[in-house]
């Protein structure tokens, strides 16, 4: 049954393969004829004004001028470039093509035309992560699609985002092969618009519902860092501790306030800020001053101005770094999101790998040499099928022009020569048709063309012209039977008997010459 069950779906997914190569090709044929018709660059329009115009005089002698100029070009373009006579249509040629045209989608041994897949190389890069546990080829198909589970440590390195990719680009490769016609680029686009509005609202819990840390802050902190935060809005301490550790320390630092601590310190000085002038806030919440940098060639800076220049680079850097690392959190949430959609797709064929794969595991040294026996023999049987359907399709070679058996082909020589196949006889009386054998020659002294040529004659096709076959030899035959018949043929007159009212029997003549006179009772 498995066996049956893959070539199915050997048959099968080529079959899809050539509709959705004749659908890409249709569509794109269209999008062209749109854009034909679209006519953006206006040679449709000029086209048809030149073959519309009229003299001044309103004659159509223009139009009927550009129409055989258009056609003298044509007959030209074709007397340079004659195209070779087709005896298929252009509709089969024009498939024809488009198929020839497409690329060749193949599968490796591992996949078995599409009904498994093949994973070991993922599978091996996926045991080279570190904080990733060891687990076998038949787990790893089980479990490949739920990225999710994996830990947050592994998930934040560059291998792992590659991994992904890797992973993602495989499945929908997969997929593209063996369900050609499935709208895929309609569910990637779906998927991405539900995860990019999740995203929106904070419901990825693996990559937003954590706080906010130094070295990757959340999203809100990030967005909050990049502009001015006004003070007036906040009534507490703790409501300035929702920023985050980033946001403070970046508000306090342009404040010139000392941003270590914890969060609630930091809320803290900020707050006191807000009710604090500079000038009067206590020397232990002020931050160091930056001591000046060595004067340049050119001149010496100020010290305010190096530290203001200074301060803005490190805010410059912090802010470009935090958005930087947002950005690769949500692509790699959003491959998670794509490979965990397309396990979902592909959940009946990952699993029947894993129950091949483990059948494979469990089989016996005997079991394995049985199944490669089984392969090699239906491997010869498809052989022999495809030569016995190539025979059938090649010509008969038959030199000697022998006729066919019931199986279609040639009979013996021998057997050609035994019932005399090779004696050619002539029946004039059927045009010179000819007849190969005694047998068929016999025979056809009772068919159709034999008494039809013998009636175009005028001579009955009855048993003494049996065997006869020259015009001149049915005449005679035919002169001479008539002439026998003539001598022993009945007369009526002389004996043919009357009888009248008496009794009396007399012939033909003298019945009728006694009822002329009136003798007769």
């Amino acid at each position: 049954m498995p066996r049956a069950l893959t070539a199915r779906i050997a048959r099968v997914v080529p079959n899809r393969q050539v509709v959705a190569t004749l659908l890409n090709a249709h569509q794109s044929r269209s999008a062209q004829l749109g854009a034909l018709y679209a006519d953006a660059d206006g040679a449709r329009k000029e086209e048809l004004a030149s073959m519309t115009q009229r003299s001044a005089e309103g004659s159509m002698a223009p139009v009927f001028t550009t129409f055989y100029n258009q056609l003298r070009s044509v007959r030209e373009y074709h007397r340079k470039f004659p195209s070779a006579p087709s005896t298929e249509s252009a509709e089969t040629t024009l498939i024809a093509a488009v198929l020839e045209a497409a690329p060749e989608v193949g599968f490796t041994g591992e996949e078995a035309e599409g009904r498994y897949v093949d994973m070991h190389a993922l599978h091996e890069a996926y045991l080279n992560l570190k904080g990733c546990e060891r687990i076998d080829y038949c787990t790893y198909l089980k479990q490949c699609s739920h990225l999710a589970a994996l830990p947050k440590t592994t998930a934040t390195s560059g291998a792992y985002a590659r991994y992904s990719r890797e992973l993602r680009d495989y499945l929908l490769s997969f997929l593209r092969r063996t369900q050609p016609l499935m709208p895929l680029n309609k569910l990637i686009e779906a998927a991405e618009a539900d995860f990019e509005q999740r995203w929106q609202n904070g419901a990825v819990t693996r990559w937003q519902s954590s706080p906010p840390t130094e070295a990757a802050p959340a999203p809100a902190a990030v967005a909050a860092s990049s502009a001015t935060l006004d003070l007036g809005t906040y009534d507490s301490a703790a409501a300035l501790e929702v920023l985050g550790l980033e946001v403070l320390k970046h508000e306090l630092t342009r404040r010139g306030l000392k941003c270590g601590g914890t969060l609630q310190q930091r809320a803290e000085r900020l707050y006191l800020a807000k009710t604090t002038p500079l000038a009067a806030m206590p020397k232990i919440h002020l931050a160091k001053p930056t001591p000046p940098p060595a004067p340049h060639a050119n001149g010496a800076a100020s010290g305010s101005a190096s530290d203001g220049s200074a301060a803005g680079l490190a805010d410059g850097s912090d802010a470009a770094g935090t958005a930087a690392a947002a950005r690769g959190a949500r692509a790699v949430a959003l491959l998670e999101e794509l490979v965990a959609r397309l396990g979902e797709l592909l959940a009946d064929v990952l699993e029947e790998s894993a129950m091949m794969v483990e059948k494979k595991q469990a089989r016996t040294y005997d079991e394995i040499e049985r199944d490669l026996m089984l392969a090699a023999q239906e491997d010869a049987m498809e052989v022999d099928e495809d030569e016995d359907e190539d025979a059938e399709e090649k010509p008969i070679y038959n030199p000697l022009n022998l006729p066919l058996g019931w199986d279609g082909k040639p009979i013996p020589y021998w057997l050609y020569k035994l019932h005399g196949l090779n004696l050619e006889f002539k029946c004039e009386i059927c045009g010179n048709y000819s007849y190969w054998g005694p047998r068929p020659f016999e025979r056809h002294f009772q068919e159709w063309r034999h008494a039809y040529g013998m009636k175009c004659l005028g001579i009955p096709n009855s048993k003494p012209f049996q065997g006869i076959t020259l015009i001149e030899d049915a005449y005679t035959l035919w002169a001479k039977l008539k002439a026998e018949k003539g001598t022993t043929a009945f007369q009526a007159d002389t004996e043919e008997e009357f009888e009248d009212g008496s009794g009396n029997v007399m012939t033909r003549k003298v019945y009728t010459d006694l009822a002329r006179q009136g003798l007769l009772d």
